[in-house]
């Protein structure tokens, strides 16, 4: 099934959920660093997931069945002040 991932279109198995996903970006992302900063600092990512223009509390992530056409963004904590 096809998924935009941040405006991008890729391919995932049916069955998806997005707590797959959510696994999938923040170990692609785990040496970025700001991230490193973050999980140092408060030990968590931050990283905030945008599913279908709704944003998603972490205890959710394992509820949502992605289909196909659904879009998902995920962003970083805003840095500065």
């Amino acid at each position: 099934m096809k998924l935009k991932i941040n405006s991008v279109e890729q391919d995932f198995p049916p069955g998806t959920k997005l707590i797959d996903l959510v696994n999938k970006v923040r170990e692609a992302h785990k040496d970025n660093p700001v991230i490193k900063s973050l999980v140092e600092r408060t030990g968590k990512d931050h990283i905030t997931f945008v599913y279908n223009r709704r944003v998603v509390k972490p205890p959710q992530y394992e509820s949502i069945d992605l289909k196909e056409g659904d879009e998902i963004r995920w962003i970083l904590p805003y840095a500065g002040g």
